[in-house]
């Protein structure tokens, strides 16, 4: 069963509900070799770099595998040299007790540039004490957008 509309919210409802009555959820997925549905994404958190998509789950989940990593979100940075194309940005926040010294990030880059493929290596590295957190302690990468726009 599926609801019919946001209360009180014709805009957010007008954007995720169609005439047909299909619920647009913003979800990206793929079908597997089974047929069955993996969802990969946000359509909000999907970047597109020189032409490319880049997930951002997918580039969080490899490099959060790099030992000094413990949190980081990927955002797109609008690509002044490309209209409509964007820059990926990592924000990261470091294990505690692993100092931002030039070899950790050196060996940070070195990993990406090593798992990923090239459009999906970060070309800004931001490191932070911390990242914003919701209640339930998911990355708040809306907050992270909206700085990266009043920089």
């Amino acid at each position: 069963q599926v609801v019919k509309q946001y209360h009180n919210k014709p805009e957010a409802t007008a954007k995720t509900f169609d005439k047909d009555g299909y619920v647009h959820t913003g979800d990206v997925g793929v079908f597997d070799e089974d047929g069955y549905l993996k969802i990969v994404d946000r359509t909000k958190d999907m970047l597109i770099v020189s032409g490319f998509k880049v997930y951002s789950v997918h580039v969080e989940e490899i490099m959060t595998k790099h030992p000094d990593i413990e949190l980081l979100a990927i955002i797109g940075v609008p690509n002044p040299d490309r209209p409509g194309a964007e820059i990926v940005r990592a924000v990261i926040q470091l294990k505690e007790g692993i100092a931002e010294t030039e070899e950790v990030k050196e060996s940070i880059k070195q990993f990406a540039e090593k798992n990923l493929s090239k459009y999906e290596v970060p070309k800004i590295w931001d490191f932070r004490e911390e990242l914003p957190l919701t209640m339930v302690g998911k990355i708040l990468k809306k907050a992270l957008r909206e700085e990266g726009k009043s920089e």
